[in-house]
């Protein structure tokens, strides 16, 4: 059995549910600290959560950080279970909310 953490973070905040997470390992990490072409020193990692089947994308300037999780669209096979890695279907998601992201955060992070 595994210890429960004391003090769950809010379902609202996926921030604080990725930092909990990585504090557990209980994370899959697809992409680490991926570089923008345009702006390198923005980053971005892509991590599964297969006990909930969501994907967590999270945007860096080193500063500045934001994190938002999205469902993976596949049911079958579970996260865990998927021997090559990120599929393509969870890939277009994570890559889709990173764009809206961008979109919704450039200034805040470019503006280092």
């Amino acid at each position: 059995m595994h210890p429960t953490h004391p003090n769950p973070p809010p379902p609202d905040d996926p921030a604080a549910r990725l930092d909990q997470l990585l504090q557990t390992g209980k994370l899959i990490p697809f992409h680490l600290d991926l570089p923008d072409k345009e702006y390198p020193q923005i980053k971005l990692s892509i991590y599964g959560a297969a006990a909930t089947n969501e994907l967590f994308v999270k945007l860096t300037n080193g500063t500045v950080t934001f994190v938002e999780a999205v469902d993976s669209p596949l049911l079958s096979p579970g996260m865990a279970d998927r021997i090559f890695g990120m599929d393509v279907a969870d890939s277009e998601v994570a890559f889709a909310r990173a764009e809206k992201m961008w979109e919704q955060h450039r200034a805040e992070l470019v503006a280092r």
